[in-house]
């Protein structure tokens, strides 16, 4: 173990010119960063002193070996006598790109661990705000990799209800007879406390029901990822696909790896990239869980671009019954981010009556106004009080983005 060595803040600032010397575009306020964090440690070594730098002054994969050379030769001093901290084995970031990925059915062929680790750590705030305004459609494999690494950073807080069994807890407005009662037998029957019941409140189950007909793989992708994030986050998570007929995939997502799950999504659902029977699909997820948790109380996300070949009064019956089992009903149209879109293909004008929130679904922005969709009303309330440009209230005739909530909304 290397032994503790001084650090000055000439030392810092001596060694951030000779890292600008080599190229690297650092400020002032990275040089200070630099000598902050090596005095918040008690015992500075060498090893200490690498990271911290290498943490703090670079924020590129490129500049690492630059970074290493301009280390080595500034402390070579200590590092004959010390030992100069062994670089730790780089990512490989291979500068051949993969095969494009189709937009339909998710690739066999899975991005490793060290591919994930390289997108973390390209991330950067400028490149996060690009990928967040761009569809999802349009992006090459390179950014879909990133992008579901920015999905898994969603972290909506998803609204709760009451249950419906009361549990044992040091307080609450129930007595516990039955814990009475056993208590009191080692004292014959004499109560030395009252122990209390009360009633927990429980998260609101999520349900997501993806169309994964040929104009839609991109999206139904990106929302796997999503589906995937929450499931593994400890939320009550239901997911289905809908083509020419309803399949729930909830299991198959229980893969801790997200393309170990999407691969065995691709051989469970034999209607990806086929047609689309929306209002049938929707029925039959009514029929079959209408009265489940996945319906029943939840916070139903349908995605979709309501191109359907059911006819409309299907999809219109099927999307009431669906509104009336449901806690909210949020739409994403990946359609509505064109500004020009309006809501005129029979399917879609059929099931709008019946949603609560419409939103488009097609880049990671409208993903992060879906979480906030999702938020409890009281708190969305002071969302909307903050920053009121949030959600655009407006018909739905017209077609624009809207938030209509139902009156009973509360009491439901």
């Amino acid at each position: 173990m290397s032994e503790p060595v001084e650090v000055t803040g000439r030392t810092c600032v001596e060694f951030a010119a000779l890292l600008r010397r080599r190229g690297l575009a650092l400020g002032a306020e990275q040089t200070m960063a630099f000598y902050s964090a090596l005095h918040l440690l008690d015992r500075v070594r060498l090893y200490d002193v690498y990271w911290a730098g290498r943490v703090v002054l670079t924020n590129q994969r490129e500049q690492y070996p630059i970074y290493d050379a301009a280390f080595t030769e500034f402390f070579s001093p200590a590092a004959a006598d010390d030992g100069a901290p062994t670089p730790p084995r780089a990512v490989p970031v291979s500068t051949v790109p993969r095969d494009a990925e189709t937009a339909g059915t998710p690739s066999a062929q899975p991005a490793g661990p060290d591919d994930e680790q390289a997108d973390r750590a390209r991330l950067v705030p400028s490149e996060i705000q690009l990928l967040k305004t761009k569809s999802f459609a349009a992006m090459d494999a390179d950014e879909r990799r990133k992008a579901a690494a920015l999905i898994r950073r969603l972290r909506p807080e998803l609204p709760r209800r009451r249950g419906r069994r009361r549990t044992p807890a040091a307080t609450g407005p129930f007595l516990d007879v039955r814990g009475l009662l056993r208590a009191s037998l080692p004292t014959d029957g004499e109560p030395m406390r009252l122990p209390r019941r009360r009633t927990p409140a429980r998260e609101r189950p999520l349900t997501l029901v993806i169309d994964v007909s040929g104009s839609m793989g991109p999206y139904a992708r990106a929302l796997l990822h999503f589906g995937h994030a929450m499931l593994h986050d400890g939320h009550r998570v239901e997911v289905f696909t809908c083509g020419v007929h309803l399949t729930r995939i909830t299991e198959a997502l229980r893969r801790t790896s997200a393309d170990a799950a999407l691969r065995r999504i691709a051989g469970a659902v034999d209607d990806w990239d086929g047609g689309t029977l929306l209002g049938t699909s929707v029925r039959e997820l009514v029929d079959r869980f209408g009265g489940h948790t996945a319906v029943r109380g939840a916070q139903v996300v349908v995605c979709s671009d309501g191109l359907d070949r059911d006819a409309p009064e299907v999809l219109g019956d099927a999307m009431c019954a669906l509104h009336r089992r449901a806690h909210r009903l949020v739409w994403l149209n990946p359609l509505k981010g064109d500004p020009r879109y309006r809501p005129l293909a029979r399917g879609m004008a059929a099931a709008l009556p019946h949603v609560d929130v419409f939103l488009a679904g097609h880049n990671l922005a409208s993903f992060e106004q879906m979480c906030r969709a999702l938020v409890p009303r009281r708190q969305r309330h002071d969302v909307l009080t903050e920053d009121p440009g949030r959600f655009e209230e407006s018909s739905a005739a017209a077609g624009d983005g809207w938030l209509h909530e139902r009156a009973g909304d509360a009491a439901g």
